[in-house]
């Protein structure tokens, strides 16, 4: 083990920046200094600023290259012993303003390893790592606790001398200290997740070493994450019954509480009020412009299915590495640049099949999205419409301060079938 620290930076009232310095713990085996950054995502866009105050080369076009480049480094989904289906690899387009269209609420961690000073006496750098940690807020019985959500955890795979100088040093295991600390200097009862591939040795490896560390108790949790071919799914007639409703804000404020009314007993329902709801909407409609809402009506006109259509196309390109079984067809066909990504899902099951059908179809043919993604888990009222041959085991990772009260919280989640509902989706970014 050996002492680290990061910087907490943060805008004060008149622009300027400031820090203060935390010390942590780490398992990471990196023989050099390293310096950590912790500041709110909105802050990215005033990184050279950032950079400067710790006495870096302030040259954010540099610092944004290397986190796109870390960014894209594969997520891996198939172990040492080739288990697995895949490594895939997101290219974002865009970057910050892509990322930063989402987030609100995150914080974000950069890993720099410092490199020689140059002749202002500024101090160059590699970009390390890379995390957003969603701030979130759960409920039970009317009580508020912490909740933040691990996404984009990427480790550098610079090479130098042939050798992969970042990879196998433990540099996830820092990674997760770091998160770890950020959560417990809360005063309130945390609760973290993220999702996984569930063959990550390297995410495995550091959940275990650091929740021993900080004596945190975790556990997994299955999901699956579907793949359906938009051109066999989808159903040009189905659209028709399709309805945008993304410019009727009293028609998103009604789905927004058809959504709440059937979600919000699930442990980890992240949707803060209608304001955060619809505020989240309208960032993201100002940056893609094909991401939509829609409705699919019943009888009698009245909103019935609802969900919204994002197309990650606009966000980043998706490639599959290395991928087994029928994946080797989609990657082959080169059908995963555009993907429609359908969340807060709502209506009957009936409906919710007409919607679904009739986007695939939507975006196939308007906004060459080949392929959809839906995640589903045992429990899912919409998990027959989701199950797909091509689909990958992923798993949540849960940690927490309090093991009884994720207990009570599981058990309030549980639906008429008996199953708990923790997550109404994989939070976005």
């Amino acid at each position: 083990m050996q002492k680290r620290n990061y910087k907490r930076v943060d805008k004060n009232p008149d622009g300027s920046f400031s820090y203060k310095i935390i010390d942590i713990e780490s398992y990471d085996i990196f023989e050099e200094p390293l310096e950590i950054i912790v500041t709110h995502i909105s802050n990215l866009s005033n990184m050279g600023a950032v950079l400067d105050i710790l006495g870096y080369v302030p040259d954010s076009k540099y610092f944004f290259h290397q986190c796109q480049d870390i960014i894209s480094v594969p997520e891996k989904h198939i172990n040492n012993k080739g288990q697995g289906k895949f490594a895939f690899q997101a290219y974002f387009h865009n970057f910050p303003e892509s990322v930063m269209s989402i987030n609100k609420d995150a914080l974000v961690v950069i890993v720099l390893h410092p490199q020689k000073t140059n002749a202002e006496g500024r101090k160059e750098f590699n970009v390390v790592g890379y995390i957003h940690v969603n701030l979130m807020d759960v409920y039970l019985k009317g009580n508020r606790y912490d909740a933040y959500y691990y996404n984009m955890l990427r480790v550098s795979e610079r090479i130098e001398n042939n050798t992969k100088i970042y990879r196998r040093k433990k540099i996830f295991t820092l990674m997760f200290s770091i998160m770890h600390s950020i959560v417990g200097v809360d005063e309130n009862i945390a609760f973290t997740y993220g999702a996984m591939g569930k063959e990550n040795q390297a995410i495995n490896e550091a959940l275990e070493l650091n929740t021993k560390l900080y004596n945190k108790h975790y556990e997994k949790w299955a999901f699956s994450n579907n793949t359906k071919i938009n051109k066999i799914f989808g159903n040009k007639d189905y659209f028709k019954k399709c309805i945008d409703i993304s410019n009727d804000k009293e028609r998103l404020k009604e789905f927004y509480h058809k959504l709440k009314a059937q979600k919000e007993h699930y442990t980890f329902y992240h949707l803060k009020s209608e304001e955060d709801f619809l505020d989240t909407l309208d960032r993201i409609f100002a940056y893609s412009k094909s991401s939509r809402v829609y409705m699919v009506p019943d009888e009698n006109g009245n909103m019935d299915a609802a969900c919204f259509a994002i197309n990650w196309g606009e966000y980043f390109a998706f490639q599959l590495e290395n991928p087994q079984g029928l994946f080797k067809a989609v990657a082959k066909m080169k059908l995963t640049d555009n993907i429609l990504y359908p969340i807060m899902v709502v209506g009957s099951p009936k409906n919710v099949e007409i919607l679904l059908k009739g986007i695939a179809s939507h975006y196939n043919k308007n906004h060459h999205c080949k392929i959809t993604n839906l995640n589903s888990f045992a429990g899912d009222p919409y998990q027959k419409i989701k199950s797909s041959a091509l689909n990958d085991e992923y798993l949540f990772l849960i940690i927490c301060n309090d093991e009884n009260k994720l207990n009570e919280m599981k058990e309030h989640s549980k639906g008429e079938d008996g199953n708990v509902k923790l997550f109404i989706d994989v939070p976005l970014l």
